[in-house]
């Protein structure tokens, strides 16, 4: 009796290792694409906007980003911090980014920033859902969820694309290194059901 509590013990943390060991390796690829967007967004609009200090720019953004933009200056001005755009832009978190990309900012953004893309990034329908759902993936990853009952290999795959929309170098380098499909098959092999 005691050799199978320790088997199902076993196999219990073999699958919770397996889960850690494919939310980090899709970290990577999450961390990439964030950071890749918010650099690219940020350049544009920084030349759509014609100022440095985008953020900042008049009748620019709806409500409810200037409500979290007035927010994070006055964070920093409270950490007795320069809103700078280095403070700035990288207090602003990945669903301000992602917002951007929606309907509301179609003309205002998009059409504007779409001759940046080093290839034609498509609809911007399509890639505000894709991007919408890297989002929902990062959360679940930050927040230790059930990352299991998603379609991986579906996040994977939009992952890589909308980075090599942004920079394909970039995008096949970390696709080179990387081990998610590894420990994808790996999991579909020892029967961990859920999306994968």
């Amino acid at each position: 009796m005691e050799k199978k509590d320790k088997q199902a013990k076993s196999s219990k943390y073999e699958f919770l290792l397996l889960v850690a060991e494919i939310s980090s390796a899709l970290w990577v690829h999450v961390q990439i694409f964030e950071t890749t967007l918010r650099n690219f967004l940020s350049d544009c609009l920084t030349n759509t906007s014609g100022q440095s200090d985008w953020w900042n720019a008049t009748n620019y953004f709806y409500a409810k980003e200037n409500s979290i933009i007035d927010q994070i200056k006055t964070r920093l001005k409270h950490r007795n911090l320069d809103a700078n755009s280095k403070n700035v832009i990288s207090n602003l978190g990945f669903s301000f980014w992602v917002e951007l990309l929606s309907r509301r900012y179609h003309e205002s953004i998009w059409l504007k920033i779409i001759q940046y893309f080093p290839t034609y990034p498509g609809r911007r329908e399509d890639f505000y859902n894709k991007a919408r759902e890297i989002r929902n993936l990062r959360n679940v990853i930050a927040h230790h969820g059930p990352i299991l009952r998603r379609d991986l290999f579906r996040d994977h795959a939009y992952l890589h694309e909308l980075t090599a929309l942004l920079d394909p170098e970039l995008a096949n380098e970390v696709k080179r290194k990387s081990r998610v499909l590894d420990l994808l098959l790996n999991a579909r092999l020892v029967g961990s059901g859920g999306g994968i």
